[in-house]
């Protein structure tokens, strides 16, 4: 009895002692529960960047495509001050690469910005008066007119850290906008133009727009061309744009709607630099919030924002009212990530 007593209450001890050492604890099933789904804050800033470069043809054929640019250039500005939150720098080169057509000693050649501001940007006081005066380069170039190498130069040493200094940045958008009635005499291929351009973007070439506002292959004869010299050339290099699918980077120096179509170029940048927000998650739609300073933007297609999943995108409005909130003010996302059946 006695024995029987004692193989009993060492028995017990010995399970009790089991049950309370580490490698019970190891070995204990957990019940079966629900997979927790880990939902995590997202916030994005929304600071738009683009460097704007006209190279406008200064050759003895221009002057009346010149006045007719500088007549319009505020249908083009006011896109971006009226409509845009975007942060642009604009400047004006001419198509003029030879120095002896202006007698060694002027600045209006070879890469070089021209004007007294050269550089027109949101802060520029009557930014739309300079920028029209800067855009009349004169008829005393060069009649062999290029196109592409006074953007190559005006973006390499010693031109881009010295008498450019401050137009070009690493992380804004560029876009080129020619202004000619002749073909490219460049040495450059279109190819290797926007080879050049694309490398300065670190192979990003989402950051290159490229526009036209010349005589098209397909203009008749009613306008004018240089030389009789189809744009070739220029016409390539605007096909491999990330811009070319619009169908709007391409318009004629002698349009009847001239302002109509500049405006309309200007809101095509708008729409590729200024107007999206690419995301970095999925978002759980229904938590976005967009603020634009102090201000909650609504979800409307014009007025405020609405969601593209294909693009996982914000689409900004076109009628947001940007004079809201103070200049310089930028736009945040709050979203919190979609959940998921990743563990």
């Amino acid at each position: 009895m006695k024995t029987s007593l004692k193989i009993l209450i060492a028995g017990s001890l010995a399970t009790l002692l089991a049950a309370c050492s580490p490698e019970a604890t190891k070995q204990t099933v957990k019940p079966d529960v629900p997979e927790e789904k880990i939902v995590e804050d997202n916030t994005q800033i929304f600071d738009p960047t683009v460097d704007i470069l006209f190279v406008v043809d200064n050759s003895g054929s221009m002057q009346s495509h010149q006045a007719l640019l500088a007549r319009n250039i505020s249908l083009f500005t006011s896109t971006f001050t009226k409509n845009s939150v975007l942060e642009y720098n604009i400047g004006v080169l001419t198509t003029d690469m030879d120095t002896s057509s202006w007698g060694g000693g002027s600045q209006d050649c070879c890469g070089r910005l021209v004007g007294g501001n050269r550089i027109v940007n949101k802060k520029t006081p009557n930014a739309d008066r300079i920028l029209a005066a800067n855009l009349q380069v004169g008829t005393q170039g060069s009649a062999s007119e290029k196109s592409f190498e006074p953007v190559m130069s005006a973006l390499s040493s010693p031109n881009i850290n010295g008498w450019n200094a401050g137009f070009f940045r690493q992380n804004a958008s560029l876009a080129v906008i020619f202004i000619t009635d002749a073909e490219d005499q460049s040495r450059a291929t279109a190819q290797s133009f926007y080879n050049f351009l694309v490398n300065l973007k670190n192979g990003d070439d989402s950051k290159i727009l490229g526009y036209g506002v010349v005589v098209p292959s397909w203009e008749a004869r009613t306008c004018i061309r240089d030389e009789n010299a189809k744009p070739v050339k220029i016409e390539q290099f605007l096909s491999m744009v990330k811009n070319a699918a619009t169908g709007t980077n391409l318009m004629s120096l002698c349009a009847s709607d001239y302002g109509t179509q500049l405006a309309g170029l200007a809101k095509d940048i708008v729409e590729n630099v200024g107007n999206v927000i690419y995301l970095n998650r999925m978002p759980d739609v229904s938590s976005i919030r967009v603020v634009y300073g102090t201000q909650d933007l609504p979800s409307h297609p014009e007025t405020g924002w609405t969601f593209d999943p294909v693009r996982n995108a914000i689409l900004l409005g076109d009628k947001i009212d940007w004079s809201s909130q103070p200049s310089g003010s930028r736009v945040s996302v709050y979203f919190n990530a979609a959940q998921t059946d990743e563990k």
